[in-house]
């Protein structure tokens, strides 16, 4: 086939493409949410996090998984009310037995967690709950 011919031919295909559009999102994936509020208190080489997690949209987290990445050399210490795993920079809140899913709407869970770093402290990002991306406010 010359060059031309191969020319050709990807024009023809190429409205195809372009009238496609992006991908539509499925009603699944739509119907979670979530909001984190991350509470902190630094004390200048360490610090101590309430973490508030609330289901804001319309389908159950059951079971379910906080992940979070910290920016630096942050290393937990001390943690409560969920099962917390560290693997740097991410740090994972699996939930405990007696709390096994988050409901949609004003259904939250408490969690917490002490970590010591060095350096200026900076809020840790990329917060999902079972991969969701989630809001964030920092108190």
């Amino acid at each position: 086939m010359s060059k031309l011919s191969r020319v050709a031919a990807a024009l023809l295909f190429l409205p195809l493409f372009a009238l496609a559009g992006p991908p539509q999102a499925n009603a699944a994936t739509m119907a979670y949410g979530c909001h984190v509020n991350y509470d902190v208190t630094d004390w200048g080489t360490g610090f101590v996090v309430n973490v508030t997690i609330q289901n804001t949209g319309t389908l159950t987290f059951s079971p379910w998984i906080l992940q979070f990445v910290f920016p630096g050399n942050e290393t937990l210490v001390n943690s409560w009310s969920a099962v917390w795993s560290q693997t740097p920079p991410s740090v994972q809140a699996m939930n405990p037995t007696w709390y096994p899913s988050i409901a949609p709407g004003t259904t939250s869970v408490g969690i917490g967690f002490t970590a010591t770093y060095s350096g200026p402290y900076t809020n840790p990002g990329s917060f999902t709950v079972n991969g969701v991306p989630c809001t964030v406010t920092f108190l």
